[in-house]
């Protein structure tokens, strides 16, 4: 392919010292922040068109306003919440805030997954494996996770953190409790039924980075059309993992909390932080979603 040339360097011809030229310095000084800035609200557009995303701060909100919110048909599915909170939030909820950010992928025909989750041996387990494999490896290369990674000072064993980023690891773990994965993150629990991996924010003894209270609750709905019926769980999932009928909705659930008095504010109580968040678990959604219908 021929090399485009250029008669003289870009701006050549822009006397920046100039008086008259204001403008372009100031557009050339702003554009450092303007263009990150124009990206990610381009970002955040694309990614909107794919998922959807819900918040609730208690208080003042209700955490229950979030489930019924919902517009999932499998809700009876949901974790409750001895499944997510600690007794002490579970039983001195006004000692608390808690933040919960619910991001969903749009209805999946379950016909467009990967052959081998619709297959007449539909692998449901290898599907919540496969998809969560995926949005960790993404996360594991935000910047984030980046500076997580390198966060080893006061750790007994570095590389063994750092290797819980490793996409191979990823790949290969089973997501079973205990394991640990992206550093700070273990699997608490595991559902098949829920289709559900809940993972506890616990940074191994010697972190030295930001510890917050909470948990990350990742999995999926199977939703079948309400004209045929709706059976019991296990059957309606059998039919659908095995014919390819019904949709697929993925769920990630980030659930935050922390003292009332005293507690440090949670990433997800501000705007700011919580509009970034948000941006960060859509693309991550997406990229699962993307891993498990074998697109790039």
């Amino acid at each position: 392919m021929a090399r485009m040339a250029f008669s003289s360097p870009p701006f050549a011809g822009l006397n920046l010292a100039a008086g008259n030229n204001t403008p372009v310095k100031v557009l050339l000084a702003l554009a450092p922040i303007a263009i990150p800035a124009a990206y990610m609200v381009y970002l955040q557009r694309s990614l909107a068109r794919h998922t959807a995303a819900s918040a609730v701060i208690c208080p003042p909100d209700s955490l229950s306003s979030l489930a019924t919110s919902s517009s999932s048909s499998s809700s009876e599915l949901s974790l409750s919440d001895r499944d997510v909170f600690p007794s002490d939030v579970r039983h001195h909820p006004d000692q608390y805030v808690v933040a919960r950010e619910r991001v969903t992928s749009h209805a999946i025909p379950v016909a467009s997954l990967r052959p081998e989750f619709i297959s007449k041996k539909g692998n449901l387990s290898g599907l919540l494996d496969s998809y969560l494999s995926a949005t960790l490896t993404a996360f594991s290369w935000t910047p984030q996770a980046i500076m997580m990674r390198r966060m080893v000072s006061g750790l007994e064993d570095p590389e063994a953190y750092r290797r819980t980023f490793d996409a191979e690891y990823l790949s290969a773990c089973r997501y079973r409790p205990g394991d640990r994965v992206c550093g700070v993150y273990v699997v608490r629990s595991r559902s098949r039924s829920k289709g559900r991996v809940v993972l506890d924010f616990a940074p191994p003894e010697g972190w030295k980075g930001p510890v917050v209270e909470g948990v990350l609750i990742v999995g999926f709905d199977l939703e079948v059309a309400a004209a045929r019926g709706r059976k019991n769980e296990r059957e309606s999932r059998s039919r659908s993992g095995s014919e390819g009928e019904g949709e697929v909705r993925f769920v990630n659930e980030t659930v935050m909390w922390r003292e009332k008095d005293g507690g440090k504010s949670t990433p997800l109580e501000g705007r700011v932080g919580r509009w970034l968040h948000t941006l960060m678990v859509r693309r991550l959604v997406v990229k699962g979603v993307q891993a498990v219908m074998g697109e790039r």
